[in-house]
Order: C-alpha cells, then structure tokens, then sequence
C-alpha cells in the first residue's frame, strides 16, 4: 500500500513541477498576461474609450473605415435629434452584404444633428453630431 501511495505522490509532484515549468514558460513571454492582468486592462480600456465633452463642446461622429469593406449603409438610427446619450450606447446599425455592424457612441452628450436614413457611406462621412451637456 505504501508503494502506491508513494506512486502516486511522485506523479502529482512531477505534475506540479511540469506545471510549474510551463507558467515559467509562459511568463518569459512578453505577450503573456494572467487573469487579473487581462481584466484589469479591460477596466482600463473601457475608461479609456470614454471622451468627456465640456457643455456645448460638438463632436463630429463619422463612419468607421473598415479596410476593404465597400457599400457600407447606414441601416437603422438607435436615437435621434435630442436623445441623450452615453459612452457605449448603440447610436446606428451599419451593414453591407457580408456584415452588419453596431456603432457605438465613445461620448456622453446630446444627439443634435443625424445624417439621412439609407445612405451609402465612405470612410469618413459625418454621421451625426453629439453636443457635451
């Protein structure tokens, strides 16, 4: 009975070893982040995309550039002129004929002008306006 135990003692220890070896490995790689740093950064990251606009200051909202995606529409409008809207509300839905796609706001403020429903986009069309309040 000793000699199994003893078996079985020496594999979880050669496992924990293995494992051991491998976190090493894995830490020696600068792209390697544990779970905490991973959400931490997303913490971070989603502060980061959150632009905060002085009382009557206007951002110009404009249409995504997405490589080679061509005949971008502008779908639907998820608000209109004088909705209120935060960082992270959906303010459109553009598509063409491979994606459709959610745009989200990265400003709190007031919507205050909205371009035509349907239209065909390029990369850099204005979109819609957003006033700070």
């Amino acid at each position: 009975m000793r000699k199994i135990i003893e078996v079985y003692l020496t594999k979880l220890f050669n496992t924990i070893k293995k494992r051991s070896e491998h976190m090493e490995d894995l830490k020696a790689n600068p792209h390697f982040r544990s779970t905490k740093e991973m959400e931490r950064d997303d913490k971070r990251s989603n502060e980061m995309l959150t632009f905060e606009l002085k009382t009557g200051e206007i951002q110009t909202i404009v249409s995504p550039d997405l490589g080679n995606q061509k005949d971008l529409v502008l779908n639907k409008w998820k608000v209109k002129i004088g909705d209120r809207v935060k960082s992270g509300n959906v303010l459109c839905e553009i598509s063409n004929k491979a994606i459709t796609m959610e745009y989200e706001s990265f400003y709190n403020g007031k919507i205050i002008w909205i371009c035509e429903h349907k239209k065909d986009l390029v990369p850099g069309d204005t979109l819609c306006k957003i006033e700070g309040i």
